[in-house]
C-alpha cells in the first residue's frame, strides 16, 4: 500500500483551480421563513430561489432541500425550474399532469394539513454562466376549475391564530456544485 503525504497542492495552470471529481466546489443555501398563498392556473414562485455560477461547464449541481405546502382543495403540485426549464417531472401519460411532486390528500381534504416535500435532483446545466434554480407551485385545479382553489407555502390553509394549531414552517433550498 502506498501513502502520499503533501503539505501543499498547487494548480498546474494559474486560475484554473484543482479539480477532484466528486468533491463539492461550492454550496449555497437559503431558508424561506415567510408564508405565501396562490390562486393560479399557472405555476408561481414559492420564494425558494437561488443563483449559482458554476466554476466548470462539466460540473453537476445537486439540488436538495424541502418545501412545506398545503391547500384547501385536494392537492398542490410542485416543480423545480432551472432558468426557464422545468426539471425532473414524471413521464407523459395521456392528459395526466407532469410534476416533480404533489402533496397528499386526505379523504376529507383536510385544510389543517401541511405536507413536507423533499427535493433531491442532480442537474447538468453545462455552463459557467449564472443559472437560477427555483421551486414553483400551484393548486391542482386552479381557480378556473374550482372557483377558489388555493395552495400555500409554509402554512396550512386554515391558518388559525392559535398557540396549539396551524404552525408556520420553513422551507429550504440548497445548491452544491459537484466536480466531475
Amino acid at each position: 500500500m502506498s501513502i502520499l503525504k503533501v503539505d501543499t497542492i498547487n494548480e498546474k495552470t494559474s486560475g484554473n483551480g484543482v479539480a477532484i471529481p466528486g468533491h463539492v466546489i461550492q454550496t449555497l443555501s437559503m431558508t424561506l421563513t415567510s408564508a405565501s398563498s396562490a390562486q393560479s392556473n399557472s405555476y408561481v414562485d414559492s420564494g425558494l430561489t437561488l443563483n449559482i455560477t458554476p466554476k466548470s461547464a462539466s460540473s453537476k449541481i445537486l439540488v436538495t432541500g424541502f418545501i412545506n405546502a398545503a391547500e384547501d382543495f385536494f392537492r398542490t403540485y410542485i416543480i423545480i425550474v432551472r432558468d426557464s426549464t422545468t426539471l425532473s417531472v414524471g413521464d407523459a401519460a395521456s392528459n395526466r399532469p407532469r410534476v416533480y411532486a404533489s402533496t397528499g390528500t386526505t379523504s376529507t381534504w383536510d385544510v389543517y394539513d401541511i405536507t413536507s416535500i423533499p427535493i433531491n435532483i442532480l442537474d447538468s446545466p453545462n455552463t459557467t454562466s449564472t443559472v437560477n434554480y427555483k421551486i414553483q407551485y400551484k393548486n391542482y385545479q386552479g381557480p378556473a376549475h374550482s372557483g377558489s382553489a388555493t395552495s400555500h407555502i409554509n402554512r396550512s390553509h386554515s391558518d388559525r391564530d392559535d398557540a396549539l394549531y396551524d404552525p408556520r414552517t420553513v422551507s429550504v433550498l440548497t445548491l452544491q456544485e459537484i466536480a466531475q
